[in-house]
């Protein structure tokens, strides 16, 4: 290989990383019909109910999705942090904590515990009105 091979071989994978990260770039908001598994309208125990496969399906064989709660003073000797602190959990959508994400209407995932790779579910009286999905594999300065 000469060096002008590998001189037009560094230009390319330069210019095809800034368009493989555009390519794979997500920012969608839904707000009729349906994406990502769920379907606008249903009920938050249907939405629920959904919340294992359609993230499973989201995050990939190997991904996991991650909720982000606050430690309180009964947590933080358990998980080894502060009181008041933010720690992300990876919830397992048994039928006993439907109870907790019940009385939320905004619900926000982390797929594979990043910033970067979200979604977010909106109920209007108890029912999805919105589907939020958010992925960058990029951080601006």
């Amino acid at each position: 290989m000469t060096v002008k091979g590998v001189i037009i071989g560094f230009i390319i994978l330069l210019l095809a990383y800034p368009v493989y990260l555009w390519v794979t770039y997500i920012n969608e908001a839904v707000t009729t019909g349906s994406g990502f598994g769920f379907q606008i309208g249903d009920t938050k125990r249907e939405v629920y109910s959904e919340l294992n496969a359609a993230l499973t399906e989201l995050s990939g064989k190997n991904g996991k999705a991650f909720i982000q709660i606050k430690s309180n003073p009964q947590l933080a000797p358990f998980i080894a942090t502060e009181d008041d602190f933010d720690v992300m959990i990876r919830p397992r959508f048994h039928e006993i904590g439907y109870e907790g994400f019940e009385k939320q209407d905004v619900w926000k995932f982390y797929i594979d515990a990043s910033y970067f790779n979200t979604l977010k579910l909106e109920f209007c009286d108890g029912k999805l009105c919105r589907i939020y999905r958010h992925r960058k594999y990029f951080e601006l300065p």
